[in-house]
């Protein structure tokens, strides 16, 4: 018979690291073999993790495979646990968001931009096919918050997109491919988080939104893909004052109530990361009280918790029936881990021929007139801000002459960051370099990343913009052959 703290010890989910010191590895370790923890969710290391440089990946750390290594700590926790851990993982677009030297796969908002959900369904099975490989058994993704506020400073480029009913079937499509690998999806963040101006890693975001409101945009999604079974939904750090006017929604037994009464939700409610800033402003609650509090709402996995023997000391003093109701959520989770096991086999790619055809399907026309053609056999100048895009450059002279005199000026836009803050890596001098090079009147303007870096672009009449999402060598191609066959793009949807 289990002893009810080995079934609190399985609803928490500490945080792991590919590089990490012994003295944390030994007390994971401790966690794993005396306080029977349910699960992991791996990072890059302790100063990329969630609440610091989100998906950043340090620079401190060498090792000549990190998926390899990655692969081995999974191994070795799962060997001394009693009960066979739930590895999760936070890779939204791919592990290349943790694993250095791995290549990214589109994410979201690229996605958003495709008509065909059979692109988007092989997406979600090449992610999470690399996953299952190395043991990994939950991607915290899709993302199906709706992005209706384009200076969101945390969703934005992680988003479908703005359309909720659109969202729901790319969204489905994304975790049919994961479960066809073998692994499973967790829908984030309820009760939505695309309509927020702060990062809840830093801030508590405050939305203003009636439940009606709510109902009308933000829980379509949701609706739509727990009709399809969904196995897990993650809960945001956020102030919904409709729903709760004093918790944030993480901490809030009415918001997880609405999820599980309005929506019929049945399955696995995980916490957003606990050590995240949202849950530690103008509060002095301790980290093992907010296990607590979270534990008590509704959440049946706390993630990234911290102080967790404390935390179940706390714990073990709730009721009876509440304990046994998250341990058998756990476990349910577990066992339906086990049943999608059996692998569909969707396309076999090899991930450079994967990027090499989605990428000629994912430049996207930002500013301007769908029909812009750049003129055959032009002359044309680059000008560059970020990396040098030299994949683009080499095509492109294939077709077209590059000479510095040319009137035909493409400033070429690399961004040194994905995510928006801090001017997406660049500093103020370059943001203002780059709107003075505007004024002149380029040919076009080219991002090779995040498209809602336009945002830092002052407007300018009959200027083109375009977008890669990505920057590596196959969209840099791809973007190159726009210039050599134009064809009709599709816009991007703010």
């Amino acid at each position: 018979m289990t002893s009810q703290r080995k079934k609190i010890g399985q609803s928490f989910m500490p945080a792991a690291f590919i590089h990490d010191s012994e003295q944390h590895m030994n007390y994971l370790e401790e966690l794993i073999t005396d306080y029977h923890v349910g699960g992991l969710c791996f990072f890059h290391s302790r100063q990329s993790a969630a609440a610091n440089k989100a998906d950043q990946k340090s620079n401190d750390f060498e090792h000549e495979n990190e998926l390899q290594l990655l692969r081995e700590k999974i191994e070795h926790f799962q060997s001394i646990s009693k009960t066979p851990l739930l590895i999760s993982i936070d890779a939204e677009w791919g592990l290349a968001m943790r694993v250095k030297n791995l290549k990214l796969l589109p994410y979201a908002a690229a996605l958003g931009t495709l008509d065909d959900l059979t692109d988007i369904e092989q997406t979600g099975y090449l992610c999470g096919k690399e996953c299952a490989e190395i043991g990994i058994h939950m991607n915290f993704a899709p993302v199906v918050d709706v992005n209706s506020n384009p200076n969101n400073p945390v969703i934005g480029f992680r988003a479908f997109g703005n359309n909720p009913e659109r969202i729901s079937l790319q969204a489905q499509a994304f975790m049919n491919g994961m479960r066809a690998a073998g692994v499973m999806p967790c829908l984030k963040h309820f009760p939505g988080h695309g309509d927020t101006d702060l990062d809840s890693h830093h801030h508590l975001p405050l939305i203003q939104k009636s439940i009606a409101e709510f109902e009308a945009s933000d829980w379509i999604p949701y609706r739509k893909l727990i009709d399809e079974n969904t196995e897990a939904v993650m809960i945001a750090h956020l102030l919904a004052p409709a729903i709760d006017q004093e918790n944030p929604s993480s901490l809030s037994q009415q918001n997880i109530e609405l999820l599980k009464s309005r929506l019929n939700f049945k399955g696995t409610v995980f916490s957003d990361a606990l050590n995240m800033k949202a849950l530690k402003i103008n509060n002095t609650k301790t980290n093992a009280q907010l296990c607590l509090e979270a534990y008590v709402a509704g959440c049946d996995f706390l993630c990234f918790a911290e102080d967790i023997p404390e935390a179940i000391n706390l714990i073990s003093k709730c009721d009876k029936e509440l304990i046994n109701t998250r341990y058998q959520k756990v476990q349910r989770l577990k066992e339906q881990y086990s049943a999608i096991e059996q692998h569909k086999e969707l396309r076999n790619y090899n991930i450079d021929d994967y990027h090499t055809e989605i990428a000629s399907k994912l430049i996207a026309l930002i500013e301007g007139e769908s029909t812009w053609r750049p003129e055959s056999k032009s002359t044309f100048s680059l000008k560059y801000f970020g990396a040098i895009p030299e994949f683009f450059e080499q095509e492109l002279k294939n077709a077209h002459k590059l000479e510095d005199t040319s009137p035909n000026k493409v400033l070429c836009i690399q961004p040194p960051q994905l995510r928006p803050g801090g001017n997406f890596g660049f500093d103020q001098t370059e943001i203002e370099e780059i709107n003075e090079q505007i004024q002149k009147n380029p040919h076009c303007i080219i991002i090779f990343g995040n498209p809602y870096f336009v945002h830092h672009l002052k407007k300018s009449k009959d200027i083109t913009v375009l977008c890669t999402f990505l920057a590596q060598k196959e969209y840099q191609v791809a973007c190159a052959n726009h210039f050599i066959q134009p064809r009709t793009l599709e816009k991007f949807n703010f």
